[in-house]
C-alpha cells in the first residue's frame, strides 16, 4: 500500500521553483549561500558567495554559481581559432583531471575542450578581460594567449610583479609599449 501525501496550496507556494541543468542529474534550486556556508562551485571550483543554484536531493553538495550556470555550451576563442570549444561537466580524460591551456593549472570540473586538439580551458580562463589596468603600471595590459614570438629575450619574459619567469608559451598581461608582462595572478586575475 503507498503512502500518498497530499500538498496543500500553500505548500506548494512555498515550494521554491526546480531548475535542471545539462551537468547534474538531480533538480537544483535557487538560494542564497553565506561565507559560513564554506560553498564551492562544483562547475569552477571556486568558493561561491552570494546566490546559487544547490542541488535539492539531501547530502548531494553539487552547487553552481549562477554564471556557472548560465554559461554557453559552446564558444568560439581567438586562442584557439581552429575549432570550437564545448563545456564539459567533466574532464574527458582518464585520470578525470586537465590541465588549462591559458593558466597552466589543474581542473576537474567544468572545461572548454576541444577533443580534436586536446585543448583545455577552465571557465573563467576562457572569459579573462582582454585588458586590465592596473594602479602600478601606467599603460593598460593586454592579454596575450601565449608568449610573443621573438619577445623579452626570445618568448620568456619576467613577471614585473613578482619578478618570476613566464614560461614561453604562457598566457599573460603584457605592456606592448614596455615589453614587460605579468602572470595572469599577478596581473589581479583570480585562478586556482
Amino acid at each position: 500500500m503507498a503512502l500518498i501525501m497530499k500538498i496543500s496550496g500553500e505548500d506548494r507556494q512555498n515550494q521554491k521553483p526546480q531548475f535542471s541543468h545539462f551537468s547534474h542529474r538531480h533538480p537544483l534550486e535557487l538560494s542564497q549561500l553565506h561565507q559560513e556556508d564554506n560553498a564551492v562551485c562544483s562547475g569552477c571550483e571556486l568558493d561561491i558567495l552570494g546566490s546559487a543554484y544547490v542541488c535539492t536531493k539531501p547530502n548531494c553538495t553539487f552547487l553552481l554559481h549562477d554564471l556557472c550556470f548560465d554559461l554557453p555550451r559552446r564558444i568560439r576563442h581567438r586562442a584557439h581559432p581552429k575549432h570550437p570549444l564545448g563545456l564539459s561537466s567533466s574532464p574527458p580524460y582518464d585520470d578525470r583531471e586537465f590541465t588549462c591551456d591559458a593558466c597552466g593549472h589543474s581542473g576537474h570540473a567544468f572545461t572548454y575542450h576541444c577533443g580534436t586538439c586536446k585543448f583545455d580551458l577552465h571557465v573563467e580562463c576562457a572569459s579573462l578581460p582582454e585588458v586590465e589596468n592596473r594602479r602600478d603600471h601606467e599603460h593598460p595590459l593586454v592579454l596575450l594567449c601565449g608568449s610573443p614570438e621573438g619577445g623579452a629575450a626570445a618568448g620568456v619574459f619576467v613577471c614585473y610583479v613578482c619578478r618570476g619567469l613566464i614560461g614561453k608559451g604562457c598566457w599573460m598581461y603584457a605592456c606592448l609599449t614596455c615589453n614587460c608582462g605579468a602572470h595572469l595572478e599577478c596581473a589581479g586575475i583570480p585562478l586556482h
